[in-house]
């Protein structure tokens, strides 16, 4: 008994249709695609309506740098002396960094939504006890580091001193987004651990 043979143009038609490649999206593919665009999009959101945080982390990056600058600029020189001020509409905060010939570095931040207060030898979290020294355009900040790059007298105009355990910088009083100063003249990010 013979088999059934189609013919070739049969064959050739039946190729055709089962190669075809399928149109269109799955509605699988379209779900996946709608979650990415919305993860996304939320992200985004995000970072343009709460950028005061994103401001507060990099201003708190950007004085721990300039402090590490000015440690060790004072290495084997005569005394370096940090200044943090704030202009009067809290939107820019200067960060100076001089010795007695002059300006080493100058820089300019933004400031927008953080509030600066600053004390010397207060080891508690800026997230429980804020600081006690507002930072503000007439009492700015100071960090003077000696030859050996240990901190010498700093603090906030008015009530500088000689620190002993630290010196410690609240951003926006939280503890994720200040500074502190060990009086070896390290600086690093959050609450300073004695």
């Amino acid at each position: 008994m013979p088999k059934y043979m189609p013919n070739k143009s049969t064959r050739m038609n039946h190729l055709r249709i089962s190669n075809t490649p399928p149109r269109g999206f799955t509605i699988i593919e379209f779900v996946i695609v709608i979650l990415i665009a919305g993860v996304l999009s939320a992200v985004v959101f995000a970072r343009f309506f709460n950028n005061q945080q994103f401001n507060a982390i990099i201003l708190r990056d950007r004085i721990i740098a300039a402090a590490r600058a000015a440690q060790q600029s004072a290495l084997g020189r005569a005394d370096v002396v940090l200044t943090i001020t704030p202009n009067a509409g809290a939107t820019q905060v200067t960060v100076n960094l001089s010795e007695t010939g002059g300006t080493i570095q100058s820089l300019v931040l933004d400031g927008r939504g953080a509030t600066l207060r600053g004390d010397v030898d207060v080891t508690s979290s800026c997230g429980s006890v804020t600081g006690t020294n507002a930072i503000t355009n007439a009492n700015p900040m100071t960090l003077e580091f000696g030859e050996l790059g240990d901190l010498q007298t700093s603090g906030v105009t008015g009530s500088t001193a000689i620190p002993t355990t630290s010196v410690r910088i609240c951003i926006n009083d939280s503890a994720t987004e200040s500074v502190c100063v060990s009086p070896s003249g390290f600086a690093y990010g959050g609450d300073c651990d004695v």
